[in-house]
């Protein structure tokens, strides 16, 4: 087994920065109810030798929700059935998470507080906390190391989903990030239907035709073609709004040659049984460059409702 990175010592400082400054790791859930959500308590032993309370939820509920005294304030953090001490960096990251994630009911401005504690501390053995998702306004954080390439992306992909914001859209996207380092087949064909979708959307809501044999970079053009690019501080806001197309053209040139490697390696196409698909770094490339592309259109068209196509 690997060794953890994320030392003790880093632990203690986070374990007594929640202590002194009074913040709860568990929101307005019972400890009980918190933990519950990262263990099974109902199966883990009691400190507690009466019978009442034979499960280490029964154990946590009496000592420290109904008598808070009985245990001292960081207790969770030194107790061998949790072992937050000594756990696999992986255990010890999803009690953090869920201490700020909404499903722990956490006070909200509690939350950017906590989320600069953990950086702080984690910062220095490697690993940060991010925003992953926005889910109904509330925002769902997850964990990497200090090498940024996911929670950036995710960022991306965050303006996203909050503009079209369906089932369908939503699955897409997990699966093109999740596909990255999976499956870079996955992820390159996954994220062309995702760009055409974000352009197909915009189209409808702006009430212009589409042809179905439309080019993916030609579904592009036409999509810049209906967006309003005018620069509205600009002294020269025409010459402005014409470089920006010009610029745009340069994407389209982009957009072609990804989609001629996605015929190449995407999904969809029949394969030899010795195939191998491209390394997970082209994939990064070319799902960043969809993210960029798909997020960039989705603030041009501002707030207007869309339609999912």
């Amino acid at each position: 087994m690997a060794a953890n990175l994320i030392t003790k010592e880093t632990r203690r400082k986070i374990a007594d920065s929640l202590i002194l400054g009074g913040y709860s790791y568990h929101g307005r859930l019972t400890e009980a109810d918190f933990l519950a959500r990262l263990y099974d308590l109902q199966s883990m032993a009691s400190t507690d030798t009466r019978r009442e309370y034979n499960t280490a939820y029964k154990d946590i509920r009496q000592h420290a929700d109904n008598n808070p005294g009985d245990w001292a304030e960081d207790w969770v953090f030194n107790d061998d059935r949790f072992n937050l001490m000594y756990c696999r960096d992986e255990e010890f990251l999803a009690f953090l998470i869920e201490s700020i994630n909404p499903s722990a009911k956490q006070d909200p401005e509690n939350i950017p507080k906590l989320l600069e504690i953990y950086n702080r501390l984690l910062h220095g053995d490697g690993f940060h906390l991010y925003q992953a998702d926005n889910i109904k306004g509330l925002p769902i954080y997850n964990w990497e190391r200090n090498d940024k390439t996911q929670s950036q992306l995710a960022a991306k992909t965050v303006v996203i989903k909050e503009r079209l914001n369906t089932a369908y859209v939503n699955r897409k996207i997990e699966q093109m990030n999740s596909a990255i380092a999976t499956d870079t087949d996955v992820a390159i064909g996954t994220g062309k239907e995702l760009l055409e979708i974000v352009c197909k959307s915009i189209m409808k809501q702006k009430g212009a035709e589409i042809d179905k044999d439309w080019s993916l970079p030609k579904l592009l053009k036409e999509t810049t073609n209906v967006l309003d690019f005018k620069p509205k501080d600009a002294a020269n806001p025409e010459a402005a709004e014409r470089s920006i197309k010009q610029l745009l053209g340069g994407i389209s040139s982009i957009v072609q040659g990804v989609t001629e490697l996605r015929n190449s390696y995407g999904s969809g196409h029949g394969k030899d049984a010795d195939f191998k698909g491209l390394d997970p770094m082209f994939a990064r490339i070319f799902v960043g460059v969809v993210a960029e592309i798909s997020g960039f259109y989705l603030s041009a068209n501002g707030d207007a409702e869309l339609v999912e196509s």
